[in-house]
């Protein structure tokens, strides 16, 4: 008789303990969602809101041209655009102190185990003195930003 108390003890206590932890995963994500903070290859930080197609936010950037083209905290406001569909397509701008223009065009991808990573390519466009100069105002790359947290208190796309 002890035996089959311990037995449907243990079976409670067992089923119990797996219901804890199946509660405890965490959902896999089934749209990525660019509401948030992101970090660049090269350690810029993007912080993103969005609501309906439009994208918002502020670009804190790593890497310079010339010293001080992006200001003084090197930080200036995004605008952008955003689709639908569970990895959608993006776009984004951010005009520089100094007068420059960088703009990337991606789109947003769920990754294996539920992380997400914004793929990019960027344009920027440094202000040229002369047209003689335009040739040189022009740069092109490819980056990628990964997803590092939530914005407290939003939901976005």
């Amino acid at each position: 008789m002890q035996s089959l108390v311990f037995c449907g003890c243990f079976c409670v206590f067992v089923l119990g303990a797996a219901q804890l932890f199946a509660e405890q995963e965490p959902k896999q994500a089934t749209c990525c969602n660019v509401t948030g903070h992101w970090r660049s290859e090269q350690g810029s930080m993007l912080q993103l809101t969005s609501a309906g197609p439009e994208v918002r936010g502020v670009y804190h950037t790593a890497v310079e041209t010339v010293l001080g083209a992006s200001g003084h905290n090197r930080e200036s406001k995004v605008v952008g655009v955003v689709g639908d569909g569970p990895q959608p397509a993006f776009a984004f701008s951010v005009l520089w102190a100094k007068g420059s223009c960088s703009s990337w065009v991606g789109q947003c991808f769920l990754l294996p185990g539920g992380g997400q990573i914004l793929k990019t390519l960027w344009m920027l466009r440094s202000v040229a003195e002369s047209s003689l100069d335009n040739w040189e105002s022009t740069r092109l790359g490819e980056d990628q930003f990964i997803f590092v947290g939530h914005m407290e208190g939003r939901d976005g796309h």
